[in-house]
């Protein structure tokens, strides 16, 4: 019984005891160098510990103390224990040998004192006094000033990276939508084919032939820009037919007399240009004008223009398991290489003004 008494009490003493420690990580610096003392407390976890704050600075006379913060906390023994690190930040300007002695804790109402002293050696740096005139003193702060060669850099990778992330959304919206990535383009430049006829055959008439035997190009231009026009108006290729092929397509689609005056204005234009006949310039004008006529009265309407004009939607492509796979790993980098970019112009501008 009186065994089971004495283990208890010495059980409960070893909970309760407080152990003190203190630290240096090197006892030999240069002048103005700081060096750090780690003081470690081990105690009761439900025990107050209270850690020296030196509020002058002053750890002893020639050591200032710039600065403490508690590293870390943690508990034992399943919460029974804790242990509290403090480190203090100091340092001398003045070479000598310094005595650092124990510190001092406050636990509960008890004061507790780490286990001996430490030296502290404070030495000056090796100067060479024969040449004094290459020690400059202090500066004053200096503002800094960013020119556009300064931030070129990071403006143009965030400006690719952008890019790439604006390439990567569209790639994805395509690929999810089987889509193509480049769709096809189709410009036109030159508006409704009957406008496009009409500025044609404008610079035809300016520059007309005054002689008779300066015909044949005028003719070939005239019925060029007339089967372009019938091309374009009607979807069929008839740049590539003969004329009677042409008015055989037109029959039901244009009045007869219509295409009556076209049928004569295209035999006229054979006979120049193959059978060399000398057209007279009355004739030349009066075929002219059956172009200007026929090109009026087949023109679009508005309606049909409007519909011409509105956009198509997109076909749908079918891609394989191969293909589907390859885009959305070519996308992924484009992501990828995009994000790096901006990150790291994010990175560079951070560095220049932090």
């Amino acid at each position: 019984m009186l065994s089971t008494v004495l283990w208890a009490i010495s059980f409960g003493s070893l909970w309760a005891q407080v152990n003190v420690t203190l630290k240096m990580d090197t006892n030999q610096i240069f002048i103005g160098e700081q060096v750090q003392l780690k003081l470690k407390v081990s105690a009761g976890s439900n025990d107050v510990v209270i850690v020296p704050d030196f509020p002058d600075s002053v750890l002893v006379e020639g050591v200032e103390v710039l600065g403490h913060h508690r590293e870390s906390s943690a508990t034992l023994d399943g919460g029974r224990r804790q242990t509290i690190v403090e480190t203090y930040r100091v340092t001398s300007f003045d070479s000598a040998l310094y005595y650092i002695p124990p510190m001092e804790v406050q636990v509960g109402d008890s004061v507790y004192r780490s286990k001996g002293g430490m030296a502290l050696k404070v030495i000056s740096p090796d100067v060479d006094t024969t040449k004094l005139d290459k020690f400059f003193g202090p500066k004053e702060n200096a503002e800094v000033y960013y020119e556009w060669s300064d931030l070129k850099r990071p403006f143009l990778l965030w400006l690719f990276g952008v890019a790439l992330l604006l390439a990567a959304a569209y790639m994805a919206v395509q690929i999810k939508n089987n889509h193509r990535i480049l769709p096809k383009l189709k410009l036109h430049f030159d508006g409704p084919p009957h406008k496009w006829a009409m500025r044609q055959i404008a610079k035809l008439q300016a520059s007309r032939p005054e002689e008779a035997g300066d015909a044949h190009r005028y003719y070939a231009d005239l019925t060029d820009i007339v089967r372009s026009y019938i091309a374009r108006r009607y979807g069929f290729k008839a740049t590539a037919m003969t004329s009677a092929q042409i008015i055989e397509r037109l029959q039901g689609t244009n009045d007869p007399n219509l295409l009556a005056e076209l049928k004569e204005m295209f035999e006229a234009a054979d006979l120049v240009k193959y059978a060399g006949l000398k057209a007279v310039v009355d004739e030349n004008d009066r075929n002219l004008l059956i172009a200007v006529e026929y090109v009026n009265a087949t023109k679009e309407s508005e309606s049909e223009e409007r519909k011409r004009v509105k956009p198509k939607e997109e076909p749908m492509v079918k891609r394989s398991r191969r293909q589907r796979a390859l885009l959305l790993c070519i996308n992924g980098a484009l992501a990828l290489a995009g994000v790096v970019l901006f990150v790291w112009a994010a990175v560079i501008v951070y560095n220049m003004f932090f």
